[in-house]
């Protein structure tokens, strides 16, 4: 009877978490099929993904058409095979994606900042606190983390920065090995926000060392 009890139990919890996120899924199906042979793609492997919904008011707030979620996807480039969180940006409504890089993978999210530009914000905090919650966003389980340096009227500066011994592991898809890196203390980039009249109308990103430099506008 008690095994009876677990198996239902465990029954219930499978289908109402398949019921909760079907849309969510059917979407990522499509658009990172495990049929897409493309180099470098992104792969939804929805035994693995461990879907995640993360409560991010700020961005709800400015964009409630998007629920936010945390994932497991994986990435093939050439030979090589990498599980990492992502995170994906849901639009039920229109059953579209936006798919956010890791930082290691592609640096700082081009199509995250592209969402952000021109929004009218309610005053300075609400930009504050909506761009911390972006950069958390950045750096899930990156290592990373963005320090805020300076905000004047027409400016706001952040550091990303590593913390000294941190690491991150990509582990490739049979688990077979893992790469550890270790990340060196300092500021990886150096990030500057211009806006104007409350809204956000360049977002720039700098190598220090490089001087490579990454713009959005």
């Amino acid at each position: 009877m008690k095994k009876l009890l677990i198996l239902l139990l465990f029954g219930f919890i499978h289908s109402v978490y398949a019921q909760k996120y079907t849309g969510l899924e059917k979407v990522l199906q499509k658009e990172l099929s495990t049929s897409s042979t493309k180099d470098g793609r992104w792969v939804f492997y929805a035994k693995r993904a461990s879907i995640e919904k993360l409560d991010k008011v700020q961005i709800k707030k400015y964009f409630p058409e998007y629920d936010v979620f945390k994932m497991e996807l994986t990435n093939y480039l050439g030979y090589h095979v990498n599980q990492a969180n992502c995170i994906v940006l849901y639009d039920s409504l229109k059953s579209a994606i936006i798919k956010v890089d890791p930082l290691w993978y592609g640096g700082i999210s081009d199509t995250l900042i592209k969402l952000c530009i021109n929004k009218k914000f309610d005053n300075k905090d609400s930009l504050l606190n909506f761009m911390k919650a972006i950069h958390e966003l950045m750096v899930i389980d990156s290592g990373y983390s963005f320090v805020n340096t300076g905000c004047t009227e027409k400016n706001i500066s952040y550091d990303l920065m590593s913390a000294k011994g941190n690491t991150y592991t990509i582990t490739n898809f049979n688990g077979g090995s893992s790469v550890t890196q270790n990340l060196k203390e300092g500021a990886w980039r150096k990030t500057t926000i211009v806006i104007d009249d409350l809204k956000i109308k360049k977002y720039t990103s700098i190598n220090p060392v490089t001087s490579d430099k990454e713009e959005v506008k």
